[in-house]
């Protein structure tokens, strides 16, 4: 009797010991995995949406620890400084998902389609601003699409008024992206591109895509003649958003009413106004349906023309 009862002590020991260092392991576990996601750049929403298969278990299995020791942490026969630990432990994950999800609703708000307008309309001057100036800048005929971090160039693709284009990602480059030699396949001088880059910054956006016609006033589109009106437009990036980016597109000259019904019926685009158009898109990926567009249509009260 005395050896079984020893046993079981014993026993119940080790299953103690491998509670609470489960106990510690999962919620050290999640306190990563939150940690990790308050620090992420990216999208908070499709990161817990791609690690899901991962965390919706941990968190289960945390949420039940929490519980546990705090049911333990209110018996006076049971309460001690490692249930007190974990509880408190368990509080400041809490705390750090709050955190999480406070950001990412902000991040939100930000992309939401009525704050990317307010943002425009109170941005117009800088953003037409932006465009003028880098138009005037790059050599008639040319192209460019360029996007900054910060103070350093992201991306920098080019074409030439005879077709030679070049695609540079500072991420493939060694040594370091050179912006000034590619700059100035297209009339780009240093100062210029810093011009831009502040222009950008005024502007509360991040990237500019821009075809400089010159003073043409039509172009050859698959092998058809097109007035310059309909194509004379500058993409420029408001901001990031998971692997894509919201853009604001302005158009030189009204847009006429085949234009605005082209955008409207476009998935990609929503026009707002004669001259500017949202665009959802992704600078890797191509084309991606804006999110919530028939919403946000008849939100705005937008018809076809």
């Amino acid at each position: 009797m005395t050896e079984t009862s020893s046993e079981n002590t014993v026993r119940q020991r080790k299953w103690n010991v491998f509670g609470r260092v489960l106990a510690g392991v999962v919620l050290g576990l999640i306190t990563i995995f939150f940690a990790a996601m308050l620090v992420t750049d990216g999208d908070t929403t499709f990161l817990f949406a791609l690690t899901a298969i991962i965390w919706l278990p941990l968190v289960l299995i945390g949420l039940i620890v929490f519980v546990c020791n705090v049911v333990l942490l209110c018996n006076p026969e049971t309460r001690d400084a490692f249930h007190l630990a974990i509880v408190i432990w368990g509080v400041v994950n809490i705390l750090i998902l709050f955190c999480v999800l406070s950001r990412n609703n902000f991040r939100m708000e930000q992309v939401d389609a009525e704050h990317l307008i307010a943002h425009y309309e109170q941005h117009e001057a800088e953003i037409w601003d932006l465009a003028e100036y880098t138009r005037a800048a790059m050599d008639s005929g040319t192209w460019m699409r360029l996007e900054f971090d910060g103070r350093k160039v992201e991306m920098f693709h080019t074409e030439t008024a005879d077709g030679e284009m070049i695609n540079r990602w500072h991420s493939s480059e060694e040594p370091p992206l050179d912006a000034d030699s590619i700059g100035s396949r297209i009339g780009l001088t240093h100062d210029e591109i810093e011009g831009i880059r502040q222009r950008l910054e005024s502007a509360g956006c991040i990237s500019i895509d821009l075809k400089n016609y010159g003073t043409a006033d039509s172009i050859n589109h698959y092998g058809k003649m097109h007035k310059i009106d309909e194509y004379d437009y500058v993409t420029i990036g408001r901001k990031r958003h998971m692997m894509s980016m919201y853009f604001y597109v302005i158009f030189r000259h009204p847009m006429s009413d085949s234009t605005w019904n082209s955008l409207l019926n476009n998935e990609t685009c929503i026009p707002v106004c004669d001259t500017m158009a949202l665009e959802y898109g992704s600078p890797a990926f191509g084309s991606i349906g804006y999110p919530l567009k028939k919403e946000i249509v008849e939100r705005l009260g937008l018809k076809e023309r």
